[in-house]
């Protein structure tokens, strides 16, 4: 009798947690999982049109139309205004969804005082139409962005430092959003993959803009950091891998300061040795590396794949950014940003707020603060270090006569092809207030990525005297 009713409590309890665990399954689900599934290009729902209503428009920040919908017999067909400039940010529809279209299709097609609006139009003949997105972006800034880009592959990402608002994202090979439909297969296939958003989920290594994590893990963990110097002779050897210096320049003693400005391979392989591969991890994980990036538009993850049992050459190639480290552009600008800012990291958004058919707003998006993932101190010298890059460094062709800015170059290795350029980078240096990440596949030596970062900060701290 008694094991009888210890069996049922066994049962009892075994339906209890399975109860328990299909209710946790629903509450992710609905949580955290939702928009990812809302927005899938896959969910039948995304392409259901109500062809009784007008789709809302897309404007940029000061309320040019990037895209909008025009009636063409019984149905609207959706336009696009210069749309290959904002390919990857507008999206596309037709075949599927992709972009803005994908993650704000319901806002898009939802209505704002429906009953008012559908008695309108049956008294007067008037449209129907949905709530419009109004962007972060800047169409003028999109459309320099992509020029500078010219034929290269790559991205360009503009971020304002105190709100984390995106004013530009561009990535190339784009595409026209118009002829999606019709090229579909060429794009599809291509093995240039325009289709893909190389600003948010291009996953590159990130060569030696990493230095820039290096640095803050030997901030936090080496006591001694601004005394400690190195003879760089332009090679060192740590155990089976050999580390050179670009074109085995010999930097001789460097210390943090001089060794962050030229770049000092040979420097930061030792002083991550010194920092260990455990500390060095945790000062990515601190930083936001190996974390789902959250953003309006799909976002690839940043990693760091040591751990506390790497080698030592799997720590020295992580140490200058190689090895199996890989950031996107959106997640550099961001960091950049963070520096930029004391510290303190701002989600980035691109959806500045939502209008209805009249041009009111209706809700609006909010900056929004991550927390500060650098401290005050390190964001300081940081800030002094990415000078001297300009100044004295690796980073000359960014400088400006027009305000002072702050960087870091970065050359990635590319077992594919030549080497992948970087550039992330502030202005002006004392009070900043744009961020921004520029990345070259296969750079081209005639347009460094330095160029295109400075004249992408000048335009958008002139912008407005530009218009």
């Amino acid at each position: 009798m008694n094991s009888s009713k210890k069996s049922i409590k066994r049962i009892f309890i075994l339906i209890i947690l399975m109860f328990l665990l299909v209710i946790f399954y629903l509450l992710k689900i609905v949580v955290e999982d939702s928009k990812t599934i809302i927005t899938n290009s896959y969910n039948p729902r995304i392409n259901a049109t109500d062809n009784s209503i007008k789709r809302g428009s897309i404007k940029d920040i000061n309320g040019t139309v990037m895209a909008y919908s025009e009636k063409n017999g019984g149905t609207y067909e959706r336009k696009y205004v210069d749309g290959i400039y904002s390919a990857h940010v507008l999206g596309y529809t037709g075949v599927g969804k992709a972009g803005i279209e994908a993650n704000q299709n319901f806002t898009l097609q939802k209505l704002d005082n429906e009953t008012f609006q559908r008695v309108n139009a049956f008294l007067t003949g008037s449209e129907v139409e949905a709530n419009s997105v109004v962007l972060t972006v800047d169409d003028n800034l999109q459309k320099i962005g992509t020029d500078l880009l010219r034929t290269n592959k790559g991205a360009v990402v503009v971020i304002e430092v105190k709100t984390g608002r995106i004013l530009c994202m561009v990535s190339k090979p784009n595409y026209d959003p118009q002829t999606v439909a019709d090229n579909w297969d060429i794009l599809r296939e291509s093995e240039d993959s325009p289709i893909l958003n190389r600003a948010t989920q291009g996953v590159y290594t990130p060569g030696s803009v990493f230095k820039i994590v290096t640095a803050i893990a030997a901030m936090r963990n080496i006591s001694d950091i601004d005394s400690f110097t190195y003879n760089c002779t332009g090679e060192d050897s740590f155990k089976d891998k050999v580390i050179h210096c670009y074109n085995k320049t010999a930097h001789g003693e460097v210390n943090l300061t001089t060794a962050f400005a030229k770049s000092c391979n040979c420097y930061f392989s030792e002083l991550g040795m010194k920092v260990g591969a455990a500390k060095l991890r945790e000062t990515a994980d601190s930083l936001g590396f190996n974390q789902n990036f959250i953003f309006d538009l799909d976002a690839s993850k940043s990693t760091v794949q040591i751990g506390a049992k790497a080698t030592e050459s799997e720590l020295v190639e992580t140490s200058i950014g190689q090895g199996k480290t890989t950031v996107t552009p959106l997640f550099m600008a961001s960091l950049t940003a963070a520096i930029a800012n004391d510290g303190l990291m701002m989600q980035p958004y691109i959806v500045d707020h939502i209008e209805n058919y009249s041009g009111k707003t209706i809700s609006t998006s909010l900056p929004n603060s991550k927390g500060n993932v650098i401290s005050s101190d390190e964001a300081k010298k940081l800030k002094e270090m990415m000078v001297e890059v300009i100044n004295d460094g690796t980073g000359f062709n960014a400088e400006s006569q027009y305000f002072q800015m702050a960087g870091k170059t970065g050359t990635a290795e590319n077992p594919n092809g030549a080497d992948h350029l970087w550039f992330v980078g502030f202005a002006p240096s004392e009070d900043p207030e744009y961020a921004v990440a520029v990345v070259l596949e296969n750079g081209d030596g005639s347009m460094n990525a330095g160029v295109i970062a400075r004249k992408m900060l000048y335009n958008a701290i002139n912008r407005e005297k530009n218009q």
